[in-house]
C-alpha cells in the first residue's frame, strides 16, 4: 500500500490530447495518478452528463509508466464520475483536468468541459484544479502543466478543499508575469479565427473581441499581461444581494397564486 496521495486526471480533449498527459506528468511528483477521460473530444460540453445512452468504459494505453488509464464514450463529466465511483482503486485525493488548449477565463468557464469536470471533484469535497493555456498550440503546453501541477501540490499540502482554476500564457515559464490570484472578468474575451501559414496549414487562433471591456485586476487581463491566473470557483450561482429585490418582485404569494388552481 503507497502513502502518496492519489490523483484522478481528466479533460475534455479525449484521451489522446497531450495536455492531459503532460498535467499527469507534472502530478507524478508528488502523487500517484489515474487517468480517465473522453474517448474523444468532448469540448464545450460544460457539466453535461449521458442520460440516453449506455456509458461504456474501457482500459485505453498508458503514456506513463505506473499510470493506469481508461476511456469513457461519454462527457467530462461521465469521466469523472466512472473514475470515483468504479475506477479508482482507492480513496481519490484530488482531481486535475487539462491542461486545455485555449484559456478559460471570464464569462468563457460556464461552457468549460474543462472546468465543470473539476466541478465535479470540489462537488465531492476534493480539492480540484482546472488548468488551461492561452493558446491553441502545443508548444508550451508542458509549461502550463508544470505550473498547473505545483499549484496542485501546495493545494493537496494546504489540506483546504478549494477549486481552482488556472490559466497560464503562452509562453515558456521562465517569460511568465507572475502568478496573480484573480476573479473573473465578466465578458467573454476572444474569439477564435483560421489563419492560413506559409506552409498552406490552416491553423485555429485566438484573438481577443475589439470590443470587449476587460477590467483590470481580472482573470483577463493578468493573462493578457503573461501572467498565470488562479481563480478560486465554487459552485453558489445564487446572487445573494438581489434575494431581497427578488421577494419584492413576487410579492405577496397568495395573490400570487391566485386563479392558477382550479
Amino acid at each position: 500500500m503507497t502513502d502518496r496521495p492519489l490523483v484522478l486526471a481528466t479533460n475534455d480533449d479525449g484521451i489522446e490530447a497531450p495536455g492531459l498527459w503532460h498535467l499527469a506528468e507534472a502530478v507524478l511528483d508528488f502523487a500517484d495518478v489515474l487517468v480517465v477521460a473522453p474517448a474523444f473530444n468532448q469540448s464545450g460540453m460544460s457539466a453535461s452528463v449521458t442520460l440516453r445512452q449506455d456509458l461504456e468504459t474501457e482500459r485505453a494505453h498508458s503514456l506513463l509508466d505506473g499510470v493506469d488509464a481508461w476511456q469513457v464514450n461519454g462527457t467530462p463529466t461521465d469521466a469523472v464520475l466512472q473514475g470515483i465511483r468504479h475506477l479508482a482503486p482507492r480513496h481519490i485525493d484530488m482531481i486535475v483536468s487539462g491542461v486545455n488548449p485555449g484559456p478559460n477565463v471570464g464569462r468563457d468557464i460556464l461552457h468549460s468541459g474543462t472546468v465543470m469536470a473539476a466541478m465535479q471533484g470540489y462537488l465531492r469535497n476534493l480539492p480540484s484544479i482546472a488548468a488551461s493555456l492561452w493558446s491553441f498550440e502545443d508548444d508550451h503546453l508542458r509549461d502550463a502543466a508544470i505550473i498547473a501541477g505545483r499549484i496542485a501540490q501546495r493545494l493537496l499540502a494546504s489540506g483546504q478543499v478549494q477549486f481552482l482554476n488556472v490559466n497560464a500564457p503562452d509562453r515558456s515559464i521562465s517569460d511568465f508575469a507572475g502568478v496573480r490570484v484573480t476573479p473573473v472578468a465578466n465578458v467573454s474575451p476572444s474569439r477564435v479565427i483560421d489563419r492560413t501559414d506559409e506552409h498552406g496549414a490552416t491553423r485555429r487562433q485566438l484573438v481577443l473581441r475589439p470590443d470587449a471591456n476587460i477590467a483590470p485586476n481580472t482573470d483577463v487581463a493578468a493573462i493578457i499581461e503573461g501572467a498565470v491566473t488562479v481563480t478560486p470557483l465554487h459552485n453558489d450561482l445564487t446572487f445573494h444581494a438581489m434575494l431581497a429585490d427578488a421577494e419584492t418582485i413576487v410579492g405577496d404569494v397568495n395573490t400570487l397564486l391566485d386563479g392558477a388552481i382550479d
